[in-house]
């Protein structure tokens, strides 16, 4: 088991490897494409989520517990495309992003 610290809980919380280095490679990402502000929002949710698990009695968090906050951690998009093409293709996107059919 590694540690990590999140924001929102004090102590380092345990997680395996695999999960530490998933939640490593997803900041790494956004902070590629979106900025160090969209890393840090990311950051900040995937902390309060993770606090949620270990409050509800998680003794440590595992790949899928982590795939699961870290794949559905909400950032904000850099503009709104408020077009109905726009928002129907980012459904589109989504939902192929969800079943695995497209890597973000």
């Amino acid at each position: 088991m590694e540690q990590i610290t999140v924001a929102g809980h004090a102590d380092p919380i345990p997680v395996s490897p695999v999960a530490a280095k998933l939640l490593r490679e997803r900041l790494e990402e956004t902070r590629q494409k979106r900025g160090a502000e969209a890393a840090d929002q990311l950051e900040a949710r995937v902390g309060e989520r993770i606090v949620l698990l270990l409050q509800s009695g998680k003794p440590s968090i595992d790949l899928g517990n982590m795939r699961a906050v870290v794949t559905y951690a909400e950032v904000p998009p850099e503009e709104e495309d408020s077009s109905a093409l726009g928002r129907t293709l980012r459904g589109i996107k989504d939902k192929l992003a969800q079943r695995g059919g497209l890597q973000r």
